[in-house]
């Protein structure tokens, strides 16, 4: 079906904006960060990076993408041993003063996740909430099956899907639309085999939308 110059038009205008906007949030935004993503999810993006909590197992934990520090405090409260990569100076700021007013020393780092600086089998889980495209990447994969325990795993939020409950949540579905174009229902993606590793999806939802996850267990028979 042909979906028309204006469907084309805004589909040119989200590839060249996209990463604009991304690195905006990462960037001179990241400020207002937790607001930004607060207002246009109705709430709901906080309470959808959570759900990743329930899957933690273990004591030694790696967050990739650690953003504002939101889910660093959820760890450390929760007695976990937690250390943080993303490779925003900005965030790295923010995440620090958010973990200092709450009482929480995280060790907080800049790097990337295609070479973590950490030893072969030192982490029980990895958790990544909305990440971007380092998740996809192969070198990030070998590097949590490097650092991973046998029966480890990591704990990705893939998206969060935001229900029309209400007249504000529409609007919102609106924009949404606008911005990263129409959605299917539901549902996470089929990712492909990854060696080393079992595959398993989750949601988890409330009256006012749902979040999407892969849990990724490294097989306990498994040699890096």
């Amino acid at each position: 079906m042909h979906r028309g110059v204006g469907s084309d038009f805004l589909d040119r205008v989200r590839r060249r904006a996209g990463p604009a906007a991304f690195e905006a949030l990462y960037g001179s935004l990241a400020p207002y960060y937790d607001r930004i993503s607060g207002f246009f999810f109705a709430g709901q993006w906080v309470i959808w990076q959570r759900t990743a909590l329930e899957f933690v197992r273990g004591t030694d934990v790696l967050e990739l993408g650690y953003g504002t520090g939101e889910i660093a405090v959820e760890l450390c409260r929760r007695g976990h041993a937690v250390v943080g990569i993303d490779r925003s100076p900005r965030m790295r700021l923010q995440a620090s003063r958010k973990c200092a007013r709450e009482g929480c020393t995280p060790r907080l780092l800049l790097g990337s996740a295609s070479a973590l600086p950490l030893p072969n089998g030192s982490v029980d889980t990895i958790v990544s909430t909305f990440p971007s495209s380092y998740i996809v990447d192969p070198r990030t994969w070998r590097e949590a099956r490097r650092i991973l325990r046998p029966g480890g795993r990591v704990v990705i939020v893939l998206s969060g899907e935001l229900l029309p409950v209400d007249r504000c949540s529409k609007l919102l579905l609106r924009f949404h639309a606008l911005v990263y174009g129409e959605r299917g229902s539901g549902g996470a993606p089929c990712w492909p085999a990854i060696p080393g590793f079992r595959l398993t999806y989750h949601s988890r939802g409330n009256e006012r939308g749902i979040a999407h996850l892969l849990v990724a267990e490294r097989c306990r028979t498994d040699a890096a």
